[in-house]
């Protein structure tokens, strides 16, 4: 992206969109390039050729859309409260682990420290409004989250402000290339398994993490590693206490896709997606679409402790009832009991049909290969890949290879700009193999390619000249004029 270069400025070459340009200056000839999509895809999405190239998202006269429109909001997890009791606890009881707690003390700051070890969630997640004010929201051209602390050390003594907003803004242009829901092995999630404290989402910060042997032996074209090894640890960016995770991580794949293809969508765009995604691939919303696991079918069971999600999302009334109560307090108290009972019935549910086993808890589908067990096993059969080509065929096809962000917003919102040119492959399940897929057709290209070289070779015409006396039009020519003479 724009942030690998000392001057951003010159590799943006894509022309601003045409619903910014003067539409009454018809004298304009603006030339847009191809944008080229099929070198590299992260997980959902389909990552431009071009990368550099891409508008900067603070430049907003260049994008697509107006970047302040709301597009998506996730719901919290109401056991996302829980989370402050972090594992720097056991740094405090535990002798051998003060250096570790000690070292990230002195990077992050003692406030920060204080603020994550703390109770005040658990026991106010409602009464200070941890649970109103943190959020999740996807715009057009950045994501943005808040997850609020108790303020130290103002807090801990009952004076000034409860507690301190901790906004983060992550542009598009700025490491974002894929997003995925984590299944398990990360510190956000209870004994590194359980989503007790809500979903994690990752944001993929390189697009060069493809498979091992590519990126040995070729270049870092290809795929997304998908193993869990991948998601929990490496060029990931965590978002955690996510109540739907598979279907944040598609609204964002989503979003970054329509800025990677310079589109613009509406929150209704966004929606009618959702709608698709929910209706044709998600195996919770469809029990029939459950993916295998590489276990299967001998299962191992796996214990995802629902009498503990229960436990933290248990009721909460008010503490000071007996008092006056404003109508914004008891709304507050009442939408956290709704969202609770439906968090617990959807985690219920999951767990006993979709992971209640070790392997699908992990999202292991297979052992070797993509989302497999093994790391970085995909990809050993295309070591003759050339750098630049078209990332090469999984070898095993899932459902989402044929609904990814940019196949849905084809088929959803419809096609893309005209500059976009789509190389892919698709599956045939007519001949059981993968084929080569171009959007629009290759002849299609090369014309435009070849009209758009003519014309900035070609030299420009000469306007006629015209006899004011006569009424006659020479040409210009030399060697040959033509006369209109008036009746």
């Amino acid at each position: 992206m724009g942030c690998w270069w000392s001057s951003p400025y010159n590799p943006r070459v894509y022309a601003e969109p045409s619903a910014f340009r003067d539409p009454g200056d018809l004298d304009e000839e603006v030339i847009e390039p191809l944008r080229y999509f099929g070198t590299n895809r992260v997980g959902s999405n389909l990552v431009p050729d071009d990368i550099p190239g891409l508008e900067s998202t603070h430049m907003k006269a260049h994008l697509a859309q107006n970047s302040d429109l709301l597009l998506y909001e996730a719901e919290i997890d109401n056991g996302f409260g829980w989370r402050c009791c972090r594992p720097f606890w056991w740094c405090m009881i535990i002798p051998w682990l003060w250096p570790l707690f000690l070292a990230w003390v002195a990077a992050n700051g003692m406030g920060k420290a204080c603020g994550f070890m703390s109770c005040d969630q658990i026991c106010c997640w409602v009464r200070k409004e941890y649970s109103t004010r943190t959020f999740f929201r996807v715009y057009p051209n950045r994501i943005e989250v808040n997850y609020p602390v108790v303020r130290f050390p103002f807090g801990y003594f009952g004076c000034g402000s409860w507690n301190s907003d901790v906004i983060q803004t992550h542009p598009f242009d700025r490491g974002a290339f894929g997003f995925n829901r984590v299944h398990c092995c990360t510190l956000k999630h209870c004994c590194c398994i359980c989503p007790l404290f809500g979903g994690v989402v990752a944001r993929h910060r390189c697009q060069c993490n493809g498979p091992l042997w590519n990126r040995m032996l070729t270049d870092c074209g290809g795929w997304w590693c998908e193993e869990w090894l991948c998601k929990s640890w490496f060029c990931v960016y965590p978002y955690q206490g996510l109540a739907y995770p598979d279907e944040v991580a598609f609204a964002c794949s989503i979003a970054l896709q329509a800025y990677f293809e310079g589109r613009g969508i509406s929150p209704e765009d966004m929606e009618k997606c959702l709608e698709f995604w929910r209706e044709n691939v998600s195996e919770i919303e469809n029990p029939h679409l459950r993916r295998e696991a590489c276990c299967e079918p001998a299962k191992v069971p796996c214990c995802q402790m629902e009498g503990c999600y229960r436990c933290y999302h248990s009721p909460r009334k008010i503490p000071f009832a007996d008092s006056e109560v404003s109508d914004r307090t008891k709304e507050a108290y009442e939408k956290y009991g709704k969202e609770s009972a439906e968090q617990i019935a959807r985690y219920n549910k999951i767990s006993s049909t979709q992971y209640n086993t070790f392997c699908k808890a992990m999202g292991c589908r297979r052992f070797f290969g993509r989302k497999g067990f093994i790391f970085c096993t995909e990809g050993c059969t295309h070591c003759d890949r050339k750098a630049g080509e078209v990332y090469p065929p999984p070898e095993h096809h899932e459902i989402e290879d044929d609904f990814d962000a940019s196949s849905v917003l084809m088929k959803v919102v419809g096609p893309p700009p005209s500059n976009v040119v789509i190389k892919r492959w698709r599956w045939d399940p007519e001949k059981n193999e993968h084929i080569m897929d171009m959007y629009p057709k290759e002849e299609t290209v090369i014309f435009e390619e070849s009209n758009k070289k003519s014309s900035a070779s070609a030299p420009p015409e000469e306007s006629p000249v015209v006899d004011v006396e006569t009424g006659d039009v020479e040409t210009g020519d030399a060697n040959s004029s033509s006369k209109i003479h008036d009746a």
